[in-house]
């Protein structure tokens, strides 16, 4: 039997079953699953499940059609007005808790997001989700309006700026390390993060799954990624590293240059809070966009060795080659870094050298100005050399 595009060929020994419920062992880890088969199928919508809970109010469906079997799942259509996501995998529930957490949904509720009218739960992981919508964009119209989605974006993490948690670097690069161990990497990269760097409640965007109404682009919130579930635990994030992520989707259907990233950065800043494009937030000395997007392409790598997509993978291990190059720059900017920390022992020592009479006055001015000019070229000199972020 022909395994379907969620199936996780590429780390698990177990052949495809359509019945197939429980558990099931992977490379990676353990993922449990539903057996949701009789979900695609009209009689079973005839009738509101007896297990978990329904949020929301559940449809009359007197036509149903499968529209496509994807990394997330399987989506149909309901009545030919409303789309479907089945999750075949227990993710987790980020998609009921923002529908639900009426501060979030309120706060959202003007933005270009489609929050699910009805969602299925059960022990806490989002089965079926329904929006009340016909149709998605393909991937080439998304792209082709990607500045414009970035810019409506940037406005949804605004909205939700209000219910941000502070920088957690230590929690972002323990998660760096996990991908990485799993992965068997040879790039390490770990990075702080400025103040303006904040985690939002999680809301998971995707290129496939956006829709258009009245000609504007409506993102449609989607089950957390089994990649991301088998790989690193559950934890907000900036909204950067959303943007970074569908800037790296986008970047599958056509090469992205340094011009192209800057209109999609600068879109997203658009829309998103002012403090998200301060200085320090940007800086790729501290972290800024390229760490989010090395944190992107190596959950692209691990998608593609979930899925056994070579091309995927071909692209992700250049992409990870090539930012070599930008490590080993900023490798360079830390020694003189540490320029500044011998220009302040510097000042240290010309200090106690003239209190304890040990070198003349006019010897220890010079040692201590000269470690004054020293400290501060070196800080100049490190900050003026910080990558674009684009």
């Amino acid at each position: 039997m022909d395994e379907p595009g969620w199936w996780p060929k590429g780390v698990v020994q177990t052949p495809y079953e359509s019945s197939f419920e429980g558990e099931i062992v992977t490379s990676l880890g353990r993922l449990k699953m539903w057996n949701f088969e009789a979900s695609l199928d009209l009689e079973w919508w005839q009738q509101v499940p007896e297990e978990g809970k329904v949020w929301g109010e559940w449809p009359e469906v007197k036509i149903l059609e499968v529209i496509q079997y994807d990394r997330h799942g399987v989506l149909l259509n309901l009545n030919g007005t409303q789309i479907v996501r089945v999750s075949p995998f227990e993710v987790g529930n980020d998609v009921s808790r923002m529908a639900r957490h009426q501060p979030w949904n309120q706060a959202v509720s003007e933005q270009a997001l489609i929050l699910p009218t009805m969602i299925w739960s059960v022990d806490g992981n989002d089965r079926v989700i329904l929006y009340p919508c016909a149709s998605l964009l393909s991937i080439e119209e998304s792209h082709s309006m990607r500045n414009r989605i970035a810019e409506c974006v940037g406005l949804i993490h605004s909205s939700l700026d209000g219910f941000s948690t502070p920088n957690t670097e230590r929690i972002w690069n323990d998660r760096l390390k996990e991908i990485e161990a799993h992965l068997k990497t040879n790039t390490l990269w770990r990075a702080p993060h400025s103040k303006f760097t904040v985690g939002l409640p999680r809301l998971n965007l995707d290129i496939g799954a956006i829709t258009l109404k009245e000609g504007k682009p409506m993102m449609l919130p989607q089950p957390r990624t089994i990649t991301e579930h088998l790989m690193c635990d559950k934890e907000r994030l900036p909204g950067i590293a959303t943007m970074m992520a569908l800037e790296r989707q986008w970047a599958g259907y056509e090469k992205p240059t340094e011009d192209s990233r800057k209109q999609l950065l600068e879109s997203w800043l658009g829309g998103a809070p002012e403090s998200y494009g301060n200085k320090k937030a940007l800086s790729t000395l501290l972290g800024g966009p390229w760490i989010w997007r090395y944190h992107a392409t190596l959950l692209n790598l691990g998608q593609a060795k979930i899925f056994s997509d070579n091309e995927l993978e071909k692209n992700s291990i250049k992409w990870l080659s090539d930012v070599s190059r930008l490590q080993a720059h900023l490798g360079i900017l830390r020694f003189w870094k540490s320029g500044l920390w011998g220009g302040i022992t510097g000042l240290i020592v010309s200090f106690f050298t003239w209190q304890l009479e040990t070198l003349s006055p006019t010897v220890s001015g010079f040692i201590g100005a000269t470690s004054l000019l020293f400290a501060l070229a070196s800080n100049q000199l490190y900050w003026s050399k910080d990558p674009a972020p684009y």
